[in-house]
């Protein structure tokens, strides 16, 4: 597993696995945290295979990234929609 940069109190772990044709597949999961707590979304196991392990964890961070935008409650405000604190 590999821990990306989410945005604000989002971050992102790709686990990476290479299938039986050599391809290789990556799953994400988003952790929230909040002064309460943490909640783990696991977002769906994606049809995509690619060449490269790492095209295919860039695949994954990338649909992770864009579930965050999607699903960011209005509410939150700037603090938790911060841009990416690093490079993928």
């Amino acid at each position: 597993m590999v821990q990306f940069p989410g945005y604000g109190r989002y971050s992102i772990a790709v686990t990476s696995e290479e299938m039986g044709d050599g391809k290789w597949a990556a799953v994400a999961t988003i952790t929230h945290s909040t002064a309460r707590g943490q909640r783990a979304i696991d977002l769906p196991v994606p049809a995509e295979h690619f060449e490269r392990e790492e095209d295919a964890e860039h695949f994954a961070v990338d649909s992770a990234r864009k579930w965050i935008e999607e699903n960011l409650p209005a509410e939150s405000g700037r603090e938790d929609h911060d841009e990416p604190s690093g490079q993928r």
